[in-house]
C-alpha cells in the first residue's frame, strides 16, 4: 500500500510555451512530464525521445536530462516533481519502473487535462489538506496508469479542436457562444461531449488554462498585476485577482513570496 503522506507532490506547473530549452540538469524527485500541445524531445542521458500532445513520461532521481524545442516550435506541457521515501516508497517506484519505465513514453490524449490543473491547483495551496489531496490523485493517477492497458486517446475531433482554440486564446477574452461559433455545434451537445472526454464543463477548463498561466507569470516574472490580468484575458485587474484567488484559495500576491 503506498503512503500519500510520504510519496509528496512537492509541485506541480504548467511550463510556458514560451520556454525553449532547459540545460542539462537533475533533480532530487522524479519528474514527471504531461504535455498538453506542441512537440519537441528530451535528451536523457544516452537517449533522445521525442514527445508530442498527449504523451507522458517521467525521469527518475539523479537522471541527466533536458528538454529541447526546436525554432518555430513549443511545447506547453505540465511538469510535476514527486518525492518518494526510498524505504517506504519502494514498492511504487519498483511497479513504475517495470510497468511505465523512465523516458518511456506513455500516450495519454487529453482525458487527464483536467486532472493535472487540479493536481497544480492544489500543489499550490497553502492549506496542507490541499497538498496531500494533490499527492492522493497523484498516486491514484499512477496506480491507474500501471493498471491500464495504453490507449490511444479517442477524443472526438470537436474535443480537440476546442482544446487547441482554448491553447491559442489563452491571452483572449471569449466566451462559450464564441467558442460555439469556432466549432460549428449545439451547445448541449458540445458540452456533454467535452465533459465527456475531458471530464470537466468546457469553460472551466478554458478558466484552468488561464489560471495556471497566470500563477505561472506571477511565479516567474515582475510584472504588475493588470499586465499579468491582461495576458490571460482579463481587462480588469480586480475581476482577474477575484477569479484567481475563487481558482487558487489565495490571492495573486501570495504567488510572490
Amino acid at each position: 500500500m503506498y503512503d500519500i503522506d510520504i510519496m509528496r507532490v512537492s509541485s506541480c506547473i504548467l511550463v510556458p510555451r514560451t520556454l525553449q530549452i532547459f540545460e542539462p540538469h537533475v533533480h532530487g524527485g522524479y519528474e514527471v512530464h504531461y504535455v498538453l500541445s506542441g512537440r519537441g524531445a528530451f535528451d536523457l542521458e544516452a537517449q533522445t525521445i521525442g514527445v508530442r500532445q498527449g504523451d507522458f513520461f517521467y525521469t527518475r532521481p539523479g537522471t541527466m536530462h533536458r528538454m529541447v524545442v526546436a525554432n518555430g516550435e513549443y511545447l506547453l506541457q505540465y511538469i510535476a516533481i514527486l518525492e518518494l521515501d526510498p524505504d517506504h516508497d519502494a514498492d511504487l517506484a519498483d511497479d513504475m519502473e517495470a510497468m511505465v519505465g523512465e523516458g518511456r513514453i506513455r500516450r495519454l490524449g487529453d482525458r487527464y487535462h483536467a486532472l493535472f490543473a487540479q493536481i497544480s491547483r492544489q500543489t499550490m495551496s497553502i492549506d496542507s489538506r490541499q497538498q496531500r489531496a494533490a499527492s492522493a490523485r497523484m498516486a491514484g493517477f499512477l496506480y491507474d496508469l500501471m493498471v491500464d492497458t495504453p490507449t490511444a486517446s479517442g477524443s472526438h475531433p470537436a474535443v480537440e479542436h476546442a482544446l487547441e482554440f482554448m491553447r491559442s486564446h489563452i491571452a483572449v477574452s471569449y466566451s462559450l457562444d464564441d467558442l460555439l461559433a469556432e466549432l460549428a455545434l449545439d451547445k448541449s451537445y458540445f458540452i456533454r461531449l467535452f465533459k465527456k472526454n475531458v471530464g470537466v464543463p468546457p469553460m472551466k477548463y478554458a478558466m484552468n488554462l488561464k489560471m495556471s498561466a497566470a500563477s505561472d507569470l506571477l511565479r516567474t516574472t515582475p510584472e504588475p498585476l493588470a499586465a499579468v490580468a491582461a495576458r490571460v484575458g482579463f481587462d480588469d485587474e480586480y475581476h482577474f485577482a477575484k477569479r484567481f484567488k475563487q481558482w487558487s484559495g489565495t490571492a495573486p500576491g501570495a504567488h510572490r513570496r
